[in-house]
């Protein structure tokens, strides 16, 4: 077996599809979603997150990850998505990313999650560069501060060997919203932006 593939998929808010979804009868949708459900588990796929964020972000309403076993099972899934007519009804950006540990157990009550992608640039891979004897000092300073605030890396992947413009992925999760707060505000204040360019999605369990 293969090493483990996490997909990230984040959801677009399309029309089109929505209203394809819509004028579905009600026994035909459940049977898509009932036939997506069942190729993940015939393919063992387990779901790391998968959040409703329309709250944040109307323009994507949810996200998720999957872990899959291997690369050949993510593989069969997304055949089983477009044999079923899957992608006629759901837009979204998906991204594939391997990690050297298992997703953290989530045992925040009612956490707030954080999904966050890095994009590769030329700039912040520089100053990642100038900076080399300052990272360990760096990542101490990020740990503690998550740590100060009861919140924590959920996963962290490497997306560069299947997309370049992306270099990682990753999941956090925040005790509240004044958490996730602080955090930005303290990683704001040590730099963090100049050495990491990202896009992010806050959540909630679905």
């Amino acid at each position: 077996m293969g090493k483990p593939i996490y997909r990230l998929f984040v959801i677009h808010n399309d029309i089109a599809g929505n209203l394809a979804m819509a004028a579905l009868p009600e026994a035909e949708r459940k049977a898509l979603f009932d036939k997506e459900q069942a190729s993940r588990e015939a393919v063992g796929a387990a779901t790391v997150a998968l959040c409703s964020s329309a709250w944040a972000d109307e323009e994507h309403p949810y996200w998720g990850v999957l872990r899959f076993p291997d690369l050949q099972a993510c593989i069969e899934h997304t055949r089983t998505l477009d044999k079923i007519g899957w992608f006629n009804y759901v837009n979204a950006f998906t991204l594939l990313g391997t990690s050297d540990t298992e997703p953290a157990p989530v045992t925040l009550p009612d956490p707030i999650y954080h999904l966050w992608i890095v994009r590769n640039s030329a700039a912040t891979t520089r100053n990642q560069n100038q900076a080399k004897g300052l990272e360990v000092l760096m990542w101490g300073k990020h740990d503690a501060l998550y740590k100060e605030h009861n919140s924590y890396n959920v996963l962290m992947c490497n997306a560069s060997w299947s997309n370049e413009a992306y270099g990682a992925f990753g999941v956090d999760v925040y005790p509240n919203i004044e958490a996730h707060f602080e955090i930005r505000a303290g990683l704001d204040a040590m730099g963090w932006p100049q050495f990491f360019e990202a896009q992010s999605y806050l959540g909630i369990k679905d």
